[in-house]
Order: C-alpha cells, then structure tokens, then sequence
C-alpha cells in the first residue's frame, strides 16, 4: 500500500482516490525543481510509520506518520536534511503536505470552512477575530487561487487566520479537518483543479500546507524541518469537523496539569486594576477578594520587574524592591496562605535595550529596523492615530532573544524553573508582544533568510517542552498581545490562552469565546471580567463563562452581597467546567447583531451545558446544565 491511501485508511475515509503524481506527501519549493526518488516506508509500531526518500540533488527527506484512531486522526512531520556535497539554492517554501486528492462525483461541490485569527481589541460588532468563513469549492474551468489562510506577514502565526481548515461534503455527509503546527509563517490551503464542461470524476484537488518567508541555500550537513500537521476524518458536516479538530487536541495534544486533564482554570489577574500602579501592599486586598470569590489562582502580570511594563523587559531578575519591599517570594507565600496559586508573567522573546538582560548578552538578541517593513496603514491605531508598529521602535527600543541559541534556551529554562522553585509560581503568562519577522530577517546574509525563524520557533518549543516536564503543574498560559500566536504548536505547549485584549464589552467576549470554541476545547478562550463596576447580571457572567474564567477588576471595592454573587457564579462555572472540552454546538452560528439571538451547547453526549442569550429580550441568558456538577474535579 502506498502513503496516500494509508493515511485515507486511518482517516476513514476510503472513497477519496489516489492521484497520479503522489510520488512523496511532502514537497520542497526551491530555485531549482526538486525531483524525488521513489520511497520507502518502514514501519515504527503499531499505529506508526516513517517514509524516506531522496533527491538527485542530495537531499533526504524523512516524514513520520503517527495514527490515532480514537480520533480517526494522523499527526505527519519531519524533516529535510542535505547530504550531498554541494548547496541546494533557494529553498523558499517547505510543504509539509503537498497531496492530489480525488472526490468521488457523491461529495459534489464540498464546503470548505477557515477561522479568522485576532484582529487586536474590536471595537465594532461583530468582530471578525475567531468568525469562521465558509466557500463552496466550484468545478469550473477557471481556478488559479487556492482556499485557506496563512499567517501575518510579520511573522505572527494567527495574526490573519488559524492556522486550520474544514472540508465537508453535505451530499456524502463526512470531511477532514486540518491544523498546522508552526509558530510562525504558514500557509495552508486546497486547490480544486480545473473542470471543463463534462468533467468525468474523480475529481481532483490539492492540499497543501508549508511554512514559508524562506530564501534558504541549505549546505551539506544542515536540515529543516517539515512542520507537523494533524488531520482528523469525520462523519457530518463543517461543525461536525470542528469537533472532530476539538476531540483530538483534547485527547492528544493538550498537555496535562500535574497529571490529570486540564480543566478551564479561575483566577484574578492585576494588570487591568493596577496597570504599573501597584506594590504588595496595594494587591494584598485584591488578593483577599480573590480568595473571597473562590478563585483559584492570582496572577501579577506586567510590571512587577525594575522598569515596569514595557520598558523594564528584560530586567529578570529579583522583583522590583519598591513594589515588592519583602521580595517575591514572601508575596507568593502571602498568596497561597489565602488559599490561592501565584502566578506572574514573562515576555522571555523580547527585552528593551536598556535592561539589564541586554546589558550582559547582547550577542544573544536580534536588532530590527526601525518600523515593520509589513506595515500598512490599516494597521491598529491608537486614539491619538499612532500606529501600533510605531510605538514598538522595534530597532530602537527591543530587541528579540534568538531562541535559535541553546544558550537562549537554557537561560529561560533556569529562569522558569527558578521561579517555578523558588517563587513558587504555579501559572506563567507568557507573552509576545510584538512582531518576529523584522528581526528574523533584518540584514540576514543572502541564503540565510529564514533560518533564524526556523531556529526561534524550534527553540521555543524545547523550552516549553523542557519546562512542561520540570514544572509539572505549571499552568502556562500562552498570550501575543492577546491571540497573535494560536497554532497547535503553542495549543501543545499551553494550558490555555489570553485570546484577546477585549474584555470590557460582554457581546464581543461572548463571540469571541464562542468563535474560538468552533475549532479548540473552551480551556483555550480565557478571559476575565474587566469592566469598572460590579453589577453583573447573568448575561455579563455567561458572556464570559464559555471559557477559562476570571476577573480583572477592582475586585476588593466590591460589596460584601457584590462578592458573594461573583463567589456564586465561580462556584456554578466550576460546576460545568468539565464540559467545555466536549463536543460543541453554535446552532445560531456566526452572530451578526448583539441583540440577536445566540445558542451554545457543550456536551459528552450525557450532560450537558446549553447557554441562551436575547431568547426573551435584549439582555437575557440563561444557563441549563444537565448532568452531576464537579465542582471539586480537577484545577
């Protein structure tokens, strides 16, 4: 049996056809074509296999197949090595997936659905951060532009779209999902061929998905990845493989807390209280309330460092003594006597040129140019008409850390770990703030373009693998300036995500939590309760409850019958928590006015938890859970 239909057996989905010209699954896009050998593939286990194969022009390639069949998925990656004697010039493009697919004439025109990635604080209704876009792919005789994504231009992986895609036929009722694994320029898509009038079937099309902004001459003896790439067969239509998507990264993919499956956590964070207008003394009363409402961790985000947040990055060292006078430490200790978890933030990719990181290592770090060489004027303004990319003075004011040096790496595994040790911290806010392809790629050597991303998103997965094995009930939670960086690269190495900087108004949050729940489990969208007063009603908690919970308000000017509210809606969100990972259902699917109404259901096909908003009036929720609650199960 040859690859292709291997990997349609485990997906279950034998009435898809094998194209000629499928010589190999992978493809490389270089100044000159690359021609393959034919392969070999050796078996690796019971539910694994390798495919090898060479190149006249001494390249190797190595692809890697692993089956799942609890979730009729594969997992592919791999890597490219050059082992002839001369330099292969120009390498610009490595497609993990480079496959001809044939439909059979009972799937018909499929649908093809793709999710938009964040667009940074909407301030409009409905955002178009997480909406999911649906095409029907046509059989004509005019087809030049595939149907997908890609990342942002400068470099931030879902700064445009996921990087993930749905194909469902209505007619034969089943599809396949997809979604890439890089952390920083991809592009994943499906090309239909060209039908003329009277086609006969099968009917052919493309699928591809690469990592791209390379210009590479790979000498002998150098490699480059082929990132991995998780596919998941399905019986149903483009919701239904959504679910398909949810069901394997909860399973497979989503990395345990201390041991056990990771459920939407709870917590207080500062930042929207405080800014950089705190000390340990100031948050003592914020940590009491959180402890009030049951929450389970308190995070101090940006700031606690000498400098404070922004221009203090980099400064890693002990806390800053005019905030913490007694240390770091003694604040943690205060933390956990009230019953909750300590956690704190980091953004280890960046440090501003005055830090004192910057300071000791500077061949460690990456100049840019002075603005992004991607900017445009749709950019995020800020009122005042600032451009975003401005206020970054990327050349000027930060500098990235090369996670391509293994000295990189190991700083940042001493340094989370010694705060993991020492400081007790129980959950990391890591952050990244601004755009990695003005480095990457700023006066790179001709044929060296590329590399530093490949060495920067490959050294930040050994870190957070390394740091998820010693800190075993670390909570990470991943943050870009809010959702600038999903991928499942980061999915695999995060507990969850601060999926945008919006928290202020309940109809957006809700759309964006219900957006992002279309493609991961509900741990991933968390957000917090912002807003400058304490009269929630339902319709606020529910907006933020379809995901990792909590508050970031000023919580301890709050009533006693204010907090004992907020204590019941966290007890009843621990209550259905458990059931954000399942199986979900948008029956109302993409909201298009904020008084309209919305239908969400989590299930695992016993209990259940079913949100209804504006079903009576503008402003209404309410909350059905069926099912034994588990308000003590898990974190």
């Amino acid at each position: 049996m040859t690859w292709l239909p291997r990997i349609l057996g485990a997906l279950r989905l034998d009435d898809l056809a094998d194209q000629p010209g499928n010589v190999v699954p992978f493809a490389v896009r270089a100044e000159t074509e690359i021609g393959w050998l034919p392969p070999t593939i050796e078996e690796r286990g019971a539910h694994s296999w390798r495919l090898r194969a060479g190149s006249p022009q001494g390249l190797e390639a190595t692809w890697m197949v692993t089956e799942y069949a609890d979730t009729r998925a594969v997992e592919c990656s791999g890597e490219l090595r050059n082992v002839g004697r001369e330099t292969v010039v120009g390498i610009r493009e490595l497609w993990t997936l480079d496959a001809r697919v044939g439909l059979p004439e009972r799937w018909g025109e499929p649908w093809v659905r793709c999710v938009n990635g964040v667009r940074f604080l909407p301030s409009h209704f409905p955002p178009d951060d997480y909406r999911y876009v649906d095409r029907q792919l046509l059989r004509t005789p005019q087809v030049y532009t595939p149907v997908g994504g890609s990342a942002l231009e400068d470099g931030r992986s879902s700064g445009r779209d996921l990087p993930c895609l749905i194909l469902a036929s209505a007619p034969a009722g089943r599809g396949f999902a997809l979604f890439y694994e890089w952390s920083g320029l991809w592009t994943l898509g499906v090309t239909q061929d060209p039908t003329p009038a009277g086609g006969s079937w099968p009917w052919p099309i493309q699928l591809g998905a690469a990592i791209w902004g390379l210009s590479i001459d790979l000498r002998p003896g150098e490699r480059l990845p082929f990132a991995n790439l998780a596919i998941a067969g399905f019986d149903g239509g483009l919701s239904e493989g959504g679910n398909a998507l949810r069901r394997h990264v909860a399973r497979h993919v989503a990395p345990s807390l201390g041991g056990e499956p990771v459920q939407p956590p709870t917590s207080f964070n500062h930042y929207f209280a405080f800014v950089n207008d705190f000390t340990a003394a100031k948050l003592e009363p914020a940590v009491d309330a959180a402890a009030a409402c049951g929450l389970e961790y308190f995070v101090v985000d940006a700031g606690w460092f000498r400098g404070g947040f922004r221009r203090g990055i980099g400064n890693w060292g002990e806390a800053d003594p005019a905030k913490f006078p007694d240390g770091m430490p003694a604040f943690a200790r205060h933390v956990g006597q009230r019953g909750l978890r300590f956690g704190t933030w980091f953004e280890p990719e960046f440090a501003h040129v005055s830090s004192t990181l910057f300071a000791e290592h500077p061949e460690w770090f990456l100049r840019g140019p002075h603005t992004s060489p991607w900017a445009t004027p749709t950019d995020v303004h800020y009122p005042d008409g600032v451009r975003m990319t401005d206020v970054f003075d990327l050349g000027e004011n930060f500098a990235l850390m090369d996670f391509g040096l293994a000295e990189v790496q190991q700083w940042w595994m001493d340094r989370i770990i010694e705060a993991y040790e020492r400081w007790d911290v129980r959950w990391i806010l890591w952050d990244f703030n601004q755009p990695p392809r003005p480095y990457w790629d700023h006066e790179a050597p001709v044929g060296r373009v590329g590399l530093r991303q490949v060495g920067h998103v490959e050294g930040l997965y050994r870190v957070l693998d390394e740091v998820m094995r010693a800190c075993p009930d670390l909570l990470i939670e991943q943050c870009a300036s809010g959702g600038f960086r999903i991928d499942l690269g980061t999915v695999r190495r995060g507990h969850t995500f601060w999926m945008n900087d919006h928290t202020t108004h309940s109809d957006v949050v809700r759309a964006l939590q219900h957006g992002l729940n279309e493609v991961l489990p509900g741990i991933y969208a968390n957000t917090n309760l912002a807003q400058g007063r304490f009269d929630y009603a339902e319709y606020d908690f529910l907006s933020h409850g379809g995901g990792s919970f909590g508050f970031s308000g000023r919580l301890w000017e709050a009533s006693g019958a204010e907090l004992e509210r907020l204590h019941d809606f966290v007890t009843r969100f621990k209550g259905y928590r458990h059931l954000l990972a399942d199986d979900y259902e948008r029956s109302t699917g993409n909201p298009q006015s904020a008084s309209e109404y919305a239908h969400a259901v989590w299930t695992d096909g016993g209990a259940s938890v079913e949100m209804t908003f504006n079903a009576d009036r503008r402003g209404s929720a309410e909350l059905r859970h069926t099912g034994p609650p588990a308000v003590e199960a898990g974190r």
